[in-house]
């Protein structure tokens, strides 16, 4: 602070060294920027309180404090038991169905002790008209962020979704989340427990990636948008993934080709990570995490299984990425319709395209080398096998 009696030593110090003048000017020009700076900001945020949006900010953090507050209760009710608190429902483990048209239909499962290996979770009636609906497994505690490709987001806790009443399965039981215009719902993502990663990663269909800082990533989903994440105009939003500082991102393609790149390298702006022939897209993604297996499943119910020893961190970006399988077989039609990453003692869930819902558990699938025969579509007529439209992992850490 400049004080009089600070002003009167300057005073007498000028006029008894006049060299030292110079040196006192600059010291109080230097002074009074700073004053002046620290004056500017005290007006803005005088006016920001006065206009009331000083008060939005505080209130906008207040409701993502108790929003990430909510979150974490429904996470721990099954494991910490408060005094006056009612008690946790139990927790189950289920399948989402979901479109681009925003419909998502949830599968309650039975215990685990009660799945079989190949056997059925449920059957659309009717088979399966839309080959472009995706499969998720969530536990009913869990919180869902639904990412339309416009950017534009909801979130939506998993026991708020109405569940089918039986193994018979009707998109007339589904929740709709209706797109706005011409968008469509493109990929849905677990969230519960994003505050223990450092970020997410958004990929889109033609392999285009952008990391999210975590803080960052809370604040987008408090003002409903993270972005489309896309360059091309032809491009889509494919993925998000919840990502540690150590971890490695894999990225499938539709035609077996196999991308894996350390999510610290990853660029913080749209950047294309892997270069895909015209016809190819992105198929599926996730993180390997103190998983020993990559699994892949190809639409004609075979299981490909690739330690994850064999994926190579690739140098650069816009690589091409690991062949999962021949030219041939590519050439010959094979085609992925979903990959994990897992253990032998997780399992595994299969959508297909005639409608049925099948659960196998992963050491089956690694020995079998398939999800145990192609099946006939009686709606599809001439012998031709059903096809596996999507596989996720059911059970996971």
């Amino acid at each position: 602070m400049i004080t009089p009696e600070k002003i009167e030593e300057w005073i007498r110090e000028a006029e008894e060294r006049p060299f030292s003048g110079p040196l006192i000017i600059r010291f109080i020009a230097s002074r009074l920027s700073d004053l002046t700076k620290w004056n500017e900001e005290l007006l803005a945020e005088n006016i920001e309180l006065r206009s009331g949006k000083k008060a939005e900010e505080y209130e906008r953090r207040i409701a993502n404090l108790e929003y990430q507050v909510e979150l974490l209760k429904r996470q721990l009710g099954g494991e910490v038991v408060l005094a006056d608190a009612p008690p946790a429902p139990v927790e189950t483990t289920n399948l989402l169905l979901y479109t681009p048209q925003g419909q998502v239909l949830r599968v309650e499962l039975p215990p685990q002790a009660e799945w079989k290996s190949g056997g059925a979770a449920g059957c659309f009636a009717a088979g399966l008209d839309d080959l472009q609906t995706r499969l998720l497994a969530a536990s009913s505690q869990e919180e869902l962020l639904l990412a339309f490709d416009t950017g534009r987001t909801v979130t939506l806790a998993v026991r708020d979704l109405p569940a089918a009443s039986d193994k018979t399965l009707r998109w007339e039981q589904a929740f709709v989340q209706a797109p706005v215009g011409s968008e469509e719902l493109a990929t849905i993502l677990p969230i519960g427990r994003m505050s223990l990663f450092d970020s997410c990663v958004q990929i889109s269909r033609r392999g285009f990636v952008k990391k999210i800082k975590e803080g960052q990533f809370e604040t987008y989903i408090g003002k409903a948008y993270i972005g489309s994440g896309v360059k091309l105009p032809a491009d889509k939003g494919c993925g998000l993934v919840l990502c540690k500082a150590d971890d490695r991102l894999v990225m499938i393609s539709q035609e077996g080709f196999v991308l894996s790149l350390e999510v610290s390298r990853l660029p913080l702006t749209i950047e294309e990570t892997i270069r895909l022939g015209i016809s190819d897209h992105v198929m599926t993604t996730f993180t390997v995490r103190q998983k020993p297996s990559i699994l892949i499943i190809t639409q004609n119910g075979k299981a490909i299984h690739r330690e994850a020893g064999w994926l190579e961190n690739a140098a650069t970006l816009k690589a091409k990425g690991q062949a999962a399988f021949s030219q041939e077989r590519r050439q010959a039609g094979v085609r992925v319709a979903g990959a994990v990453a897992a253990d032998s003692e997780d399992w595994g869930a299969a959508l297909h395209s005639d409608g049925q819902i099948t659960l196998h558990k992963i050491s089956d699938l690694i020995s079998a080398g398939s999800l145990g025969g192609n099946k006939q579509s009686p709606r599809q007529g001439s012998g031709e096998a059903a096809r596996v439209v999507a596989f996720s992992l059911v059970s996971k850490d």
